[in-house]
């Protein structure tokens, strides 16, 4: 089987050990924590500049995670036998459509996810057997083949500093004709999964940047310049029922 590289970019130093570093799960894996403690730059910058030293003349499986995320079995077995030619992350999401009409957005795949202190722990999304197709990633894990990096020439954008890079190297990947599928496996993010004000700056990016297209994110329901009208009219209405909420609880 070919090598497994976890590659994290990292500025807490203890998260990391405890969840990738000392975890006894990723025991033959080549671990890669990039120090971003000084420069704090953005992750497609880190993850870039990465791929651009890596060797593609020795293969790999290159698991992109964040340093709170944490395995919780052996991903190896999970990597033997799959399709190099698609993108896999435990997590993702769609959209399906009801009547024709009725756009549901859903999330596809189940992480376990917790505080930062343990709290709160809950398992987020849903079981589903491996290969169902998604439209992006979350951020948390994205896990690509090196071969397929370098036959497709796919990188992530390094405007999309810590919000929405693995969306988009879904996005760019899915214009190459690259499918992004779930790989279920036991994992936890320790991550609350608040929002910085930050990222409605960078999903109006990607919104100009893919104008002709709509997808699904795991927390954006429209991605993308161009969903249909009744996406945007299902979209609209909750957005609308979502205020409404919002100004009855004050």
């Amino acid at each position: 089987m070919d090598r497994v590289a976890v590659i994290s970019v990292v500025r807490d130093f203890d998260m990391y050990g405890r969840c990738v570093r000392d975890n006894l799960f990723v025991h033959g894996c080549e671990l890669h924590a990039i120090d971003n403690t000084a420069k704090n730059e953005g992750i497609g910058v880190c993850y870039n500049r990465f791929l651009a030293g890596f060797d593609f003349s020795n293969p790999a499986w290159l698991v992109f995670c964040h340093e709170d995320f944490e395995l919780k079995e052996d991903l190896r077995p999970h990597l033997s036998d799959l399709d190099k030619n698609a993108l896999w992350g435990p997590i993702g999401a769609v959209t399906a459509v009801r009547f024709g009409v009725y756009h549901e957005w859903r999330l596809v795949g189940q992480v376990e996810q917790s505080e930062k202190d343990g709290s709160r722990a809950f398992m987020h999304g849903c079981k589903v057997p491996p290969g169902t197709p998604v439209e992006t990633f979350d951020c948390q894990c994205l896990i690509v083949h090196s071969s397929l990096v370098a036959s497709s020439n796919l990188r992530f954008d390094e405007t999309l500093t810590f919000d929405l890079y693995a969306e988009d190297f879904c996005m760019f990947a899915a214009a190459k004709g690259i499918r992004s599928r779930i790989l279920p496996f036991a994992a936890r993010h320790w991550s609350g999964g608040n929002i910085h004000p930050r990222y409605a700056v960078q999903e109006a990016y990607i919104n100009a940047k893919y104008p002709d297209v709509c997808f699904t994110g795991t927390s954006s329901w429209v991605l993308g310049g161009n969903p249909p009208f009744f996406r945007r009219l299902t979209c609209a209405a909750k957005r609308f029922a979502l205020r409404l909420i919002e100004k009855k609880n004050g």
